[in-house]
């Protein structure tokens, strides 16, 4: 078996060729000048709910891929009503906003998850400064560890953080719960971006 370049186990075939999907459609909306990178965790398990997935049909995107599409592309200002997902990915790369994961590969594919993003770490930072954003927005709970380590190499005036961590919306699969609760953070970033030059 070979060793995965986007998570560093070993994998098969098919693995490496998730993988290699995934870097291609993200690499057709790479900004030239990169404003704002969002730091998630991993990417979804399904390639079809993959962020630059772009969908026809949006039905073939599970909820919870949906809204977190929905979300990011509110992080720009965008209505999600009419959202037609190349146009909207485009206009997100014209922005200079670029979705990235610490870990490359979904953690259903890992062993130990925790462990892959630790190991990860290191990699991750490098290659958010290789990109130097002027921001850098951490999503999810499992780039929380990663806010520390941004703040150790002196790039804590670059992160833009909810309430001192990363912006979650454990709701996501469930937009009742979600506007219930006010959990949705795309209007959040939005409002949190337009303050900043």
């Amino acid at each position: 078996m070979a060793i995965c370049e986007g998570c560093g186990s070993r994998a098969d075939e098919a693995h490496i060729r998730r993988h290699t999907d995934r870097a291609a459609l993200a690499k057709r909306f790479l900004p030239p000048k990169i404003r704002a990178i969002f730091l998630d965790g991993a990417p979804p398990a399904r390639l079809e709910d993959y962020f630059y997935s772009a969908a026809k049909d949006r039905s073939v995107r599970s909820v919870a891929s949906r809204t977190y599409f929905d979300e990011l592309i509110r992080a720009m200002a965008q209505q999600a009503g009419e959202i037609r997902e190349d146009s909207a990915l485009a206009d997100f790369q014209r922005r200079g906003f670029f979705l990235i994961s610490a870990l490359e590969c979904p953690f259903e594919e890992q062993s130990d998850p925790a462990s892959a993003l630790r190991r990860a770490a290191p990699t991750v930072i490098k290659k958010v400064q290789a990109f130097d954003p002027s921001y850098v927005i951490p999503l999810t709970p499992s780039a929380q560890e990663l806010i520390r380590l941004f703040g150790l190499i002196g790039w804590g005036d670059r992160l833009i953080l909810s309430k001192g961590g990363p912006f979650v919306d454990p709701y996501l699969g469930d937009p009742a719960k979600q506007q219930l609760h006010g959990t949705a953070f795309g209007e959040k970033i939005r409002k949190a971006l337009s303050a900043l030059p």
